[in-house]
């Protein structure tokens, strides 16, 4: 028995494109997209790719941003810290001081405990934080105050998914993924392209499937434990 003992298998763009639109019979093995279909299509992958961050949580999706503490200063623009339009949310943060490399948690805070936490200028070691996710920029707000800058705050967060932009440009997403890409993709477009409704319905349901196992999977959600404690705050 002989294997290739390579790993290195890609898609790019383009390939996800074609092999979609031959699920849904439009074209056959070997022939060449229009230039526009290509378009519409890699519009619509690009829309479908996006609203797949709201599917769980991608862990090749998950970073960790170091945030040097400033003295006197509570907002950090972490949208210009992670080069990223928009951190999509915070997973978890821990406060290191610098000189013992030491670490504590830090508390997300909702918006609600935020508007009515008092003494919002008052200075000393962070103990929690406050993430504001807008359109343009999502702004995290240390409390207390950092009193100086011997702390490092790092922020877990979830960036987005990267756009298809080239023909030549790869999937962000584990090679694992490209089966439920390319079925996802189908299902979005058969409708467009006006494939008969006992395909359309296969596409769905393979497309449903596909997606819901892969997001399922260890490549996509933690295998860890949880445990929940009572908030000592409420309305």
């Amino acid at each position: 028995m002989s294997t290739s003992g390579t790993y290195g298998f890609n898609m790019s763009r383009d390939d996800l494109i074609s092999a979609s639109l031959r699920l849904c019979g439009v074209f056959a093995s070997g022939e060449t997209p229009p230039a526009e279909d290509i378009t519409n299509c890699a519009q619509a992958l690009n829309i479908i790719v996006k609203s797949m961050v709201l599917s769980g949580l991608p862990l090749w999706c998950v970073q960790d941003i170091a945030v040097p503490m400033v003295a006197g200063q509570a907002q950090y623009n972490l949208s210009a810290i992670v080069g990223s339009p928009l951190p999509l949310r915070i997973l978890d943060g821990y406060l290191v001081d610098n000189t013992t490399d030491s670490s504590v948690t830090i508390a997300m805070t909702s918006r609600y405990d935020w508007d009515t936490l008092g003494l919002k200028s008052t200075q000393g070691i962070p103990n929690q934080a406050f993430y504001d996710p807008q359109l343009n920029a999502g702004t995290i707000v240390m409390s207390p105050v950092p009193v100086d800058s011997t702390h490092t705050y790092h922020v877990v967060i979830q960036r987005q998914i990267q756009d298809f932009n080239l023909s030549t440009d790869n999937p962000d997403f584990p090679q694992e993924a490209f089966h439920m890409l390319k079925w996802a993709l189908a299902d979005e477009i058969a409708l467009e392209y006006q494939t008969p409704v006992a395909t359309r319905q296969e596409i769905n349901m393979k497309s449903t499937k596909f997606k819901e196992g892969f997001f399922s999977s260890p490549l996509a959600q933690e295998q860890a434990s949880v445990q929940f404690t009572p908030s000592e705050r409420s309305r």
